[in-house]
């Protein structure tokens, strides 16, 4: 019996299709003719244990941070993943191979791995790598299963990825958290590898913003005969460090100097250039194309991509490659058809664009249609608008090249330097297909109205000079779509040179498939809020990153985190050790841990006091929400009243009360409590209402 083991329900059933002979049972699919049955799990079935599971006692105290496991522990998550987790057991009980089928990417591959080490399967283990769910890409993918070993980095790197972020989420939350606790400052803090840095940029976006102090700047403008604008060249010792001439009463001296004076032509040029349409998206590139053209969150592009996915129009849609192997282009003109593009003008299946180039692609290639004709009436509305996108992405790639003109004029008018520049467009090609993409990163020339040929030392007449007053503006707020961006090319955003052209190659925070659900997070625990289509950090946001910067400041530093991404590619490329990584975690957890648990995160000035349960000699004094004093331990977290300003009765154990009389002598004395000690009430009232149960 052969066991294939998919990521989630759907894919199971699309490998199953593709199987035949499919019965469907209770947890699996039943392919009896092909001696196969197709069980799935639901992302991750098995959860990390929590810190307070590796600890005596079961609370995590101050003494015991940092916790480092050392045999780290699994369980299934809440719901019914304890019942799935048990299928599986049962089918491994007659299987004599096992195939992961998780998605096709590292996470994919852990969270079906880490399924079948649970269960202490020692078996025969294989590995199907799908790329789209449509019927023919899931017959090829059966047809070429490999060896699961040899994806041993890529569990690996996400080994370390899961291990690294509970070390530093973990350990560094809790820190935090009882520092602030022992400050007066009430309530959980939470600190993550990626998402704490992805909150420093919403932080220092908004610093630049609050900070900006617009200036007014000039150009001058010569208008010539002819139709021709040309702008002033301004020597350096005029303009400021960004080019910006900011002295007006200069601009008016130029623009009166330069008025009917005659113009020569120094030098003209004319280039035809071509340009290629863009390639093919990432799904962090689709996640920016929705966000400014469809107005959609990063999280609502993704659950629209994997909709499309899974109903086998579109391919895996977690790539971070834009590229596509050669060996897919000879389906091109069947997935032309299918999508409505054959008839588009200028279209032609044969053409070969850049992109499709099989030693560009990675683990995964460029989001394209698959050639299945969507099901217009299954499908949201949401993932309706970003099919269009892909479609049109798709059909560009068969289209002409946009072809155009550059031309540059430079003259000399009395004395002074002025430039006109022109791009004139012969054949529009692709750019007649919807609107370009804000990420094309494709220079666009300048377009300053007319300019006719010209001869170098021809002369034209100045008709006028003309000073256009123009204001720096603030950069603007992160959308989802930008934010993205800047967390894939984080490097751009970092000063240190030898860290940003190491960074240049690297995938920057977090990876394609978590930079969505990190912008929720930081939301869901509100560091961060949605203002319409604006992402900006709350006030509690702000607070955060400035605290971590007194005393940990790598934990806000997107290089810092950059760097353990580049880390993590290595281990999946067979480059570096799992262990070797997380060591460096393992002692970067200390250093942190110790710093937010010892250091000053707040300008107050905390009053402390010998603990009387522990003897340690951190009892902060605090005051309670209706303001009355009492201190805790920021160790052992015991709680004690006010004794003229030092620790009284601990509260536990003070002695029975009004309250307690009453529960008394209404329930009855109870036996101690086996976890507190503590002494407990016998409520037969609530036993007799209960049946004794």
């Amino acid at each position: 019996m052969r066991i294939i083991i998919a990521e989630k329900p759907s894919v199971a059933q699309a490998i199953a299709g593709v199987i035949g002979g499919a019965k469907r049972s209770d947890g699996f699919i039943d392919c009896p003719q092909a001696k196969t049955r197709v069980t799935w799990c639901f992302g991750h079935l098995l959860e990390q244990a929590k810190p307070e599971e590796y600890v005596d006692g079961g609370k995590v105290l101050a003494s015991h941070l940092p916790v480092i496991p050392t045999t780290w522990k699994l369980s299934p998550r809440d719901g019914g993943a304890g019942k799935q987790v048990k299928v599986i057991r049962d089918l491994l009980k007659e299987a004599a191979e096992v195939v992961n089928a998780g998605d096709a990417d590292r996470e994919g591959q852990l969270l079906v791995d880490e399924v079948l080490l649970f269960l202490n399967w020692k078996g025969k283990t294989s590995r199907l790598w799908l790329s789209s769910l449509d019927d023919a890409s899931v017959r090829k993918a059966l047809s070429g299963i490999k060896n699961n070993a040899a994806m041993r980095p890529v569990y690996e790197s996400a080994l370390a990825r899961q291990r690294a972020d509970w070390l530093m989420g973990m350990n560094c939350s809790i820190a935090l958290s009882r520092n602030l606790q022992g400050c007066g400052v009430p309530g959980a803090w939470s600190v993550g590898r990626v998402q704490t840095p992805t909150l420093a940029l919403l932080v220092d976006r908004k610093r630049e913003i609050d900070h900006f102090k617009p200036r007014d700047f000039y150009q001058v403008i010569a208008y010539l005969d002819g139709g021709i604008r040309a702008v002033w060249q301004m020597p350096d010792d005029l303009v400021d460090e960004d080019g910006r001439l900011l002295d007006k009463a200069k601009a008016d001296e130029v623009a009166r100097q330069i008025t009917d004076k005659a113009a020569r032509v120094t030098k003209f040029t004319r280039k035809a250039g071509e340009r290629a349409a863009p390639i093919p998206y990432t799904l962090g590139g689709l996640q920016k194309a929705a966000s400014s053209r469809l107005g959609l969150s990063a999280k609502d592009t993704l659950a629209a991509a994997q909709e499309l996915y899974e109903a086998k129009v579109t391919t895996y849609p977690r790539t971070d490659c834009p590229y596509l192997p050669v060996e897919m282009h000879g389906a091109a003109a069947g997935i032309l058809k299918a999508i409505g593009g054959a008839d588009v003008a200028g279209i032609d299946p044969a053409r070969k664009h850049a992109a499709w180039n099989t030693a560009k692609v990675e683990a995964h290639h460029g989001l394209i249609p698959t050639g299945q004709s969507p099901d217009a009436a299954s499908l949201s509305a949401n993932a309706k608008r970003v099919f269009d996108l892909i479609r049109e992405s798709y059909i560009r790639l068969f289209m002409p090249p946009e072809k155009f003109e550059t031309r540059e004029g430079l003259f000399e008018i009395d004395g002074l330097a002025f430039r006109a520049a022109a791009r004139v467009v012969f054949d529009p090609g692709w750019t007649r297909l919807g609107a370009k993409d804000e990420d094309e990163g494709q220079e666009q020339g300048e377009a300053q109205g007319a300019l006719p040929d010209l001869r170098e030392g021809e002369v034209r007449t100045c008709e006028r000079g003309e000073v256009v007053a123009k204001r720096t503006t603030p950069p603007k707020p992160y959308t989802d779509g930008t934010l993205i961006a800047a967390m894939t090319g984080v490097h751009r955003l970092v000063t240190d040179p030898k860290l940003k052209a190491r960074l240049k190659e690297t995938s920057g925070l977090g990876t394609e498939a978590t930079r969505a659900s990190m912008i929720e997070v930081l939301i869901t625990r509100e560091y961060a809020e949605r203002r319409k289509k604006e992402i900006h950090p709350t006030d509690r946001g702000v607070q955060l990153i400035d605290m971590l910067r007194k005393v940990a400041p790598d934990l806000a530093d997107p290089g810092y985190t950059a760097l353990q991404e580049d880390a993590l590619a290595d281990i999946a490329a067979g480059r570096a050790a799992l262990a070797a990584f997380m060591q460096v975690q393992v002692d970067a957890t200390r250093e942190f841990s110790r710093a937010l648990l010892e250091g000053k995160l707040t300008d107050g000035q905390m009053v402390m006091h010998a603990c009387p349960a522990c003897g340690g000699s951190r009892c902060a004094q605090l005051k309670s929400k209706a303001g009355n004093v009492y201190h805790r331990c920021m160790d052992c977290q015991a709680a004690f009243g006010d004794d003229g300003g030092k620790p009284g009765k601990r509260f536990e154990d003070r002695p029975a009360g009004e309250t307690a009389q009453k529960t008394s002598s209404a329930a009855g004395a109870g036996p101690k409590c086996p976890t507190c000690k503590g002494p407990t009430a016998r409520m037969k009232a609530s036993l007799a209402r209960s049946g004794g149960r």
